[in-house]
């Protein structure tokens, strides 16, 4: 039995791709965001399950953070203080980076000073 497929359908689920990412949020999209920057004539396609993404991405009611107390203690005793540490910095200079990218007129992102 012969399926008709749409020349639209021909040409994006079956064109040639350089960079598959599966997950569009904000490790897929970040991901494809500095791939294209870096290299712009690649061909990226971002899949996800649904027509949006729906995964934490998007459930975060818009916090910016590093960890909570209780995240970055779990994180001490299973990983080492020294990873952990490591891994704050790293969710920082995240945090940062976002901050620098879109700035204060596109995004309202406000570093409060808390710890969650």
């Amino acid at each position: 039995m012969a399926i008709d497929i749409s020349i639209w359908e021909k040409e994006t689920f079956f064109a040639q791709q350089d960079v598959i990412i599966v997950g569009s949020g904000f490790v897929g999209l970040w991901s494809a965001f500095y791939l294209k920057k870096k290299n712009p004539k690649l061909k990226i396609t971002i899949v996800d399950r649904g027509i949006t993404p729906i995964g934490a991405s998007t459930r975060n009611a818009g916090f910016a953070c590093f960890g909570s107390l209780s995240e970055l203690v779990w994180d001490a005793q299973t990983m080492g203080t020294d990873e952990m540490l490591e891994l704050v910095e790293m969710r920082f200079k995240g945090l940062e980076r976002i901050q620098k990218y879109f700035g204060k007129k596109d995004i309202d992102f406000e570093m409060c000073g808390g710890y969650e």
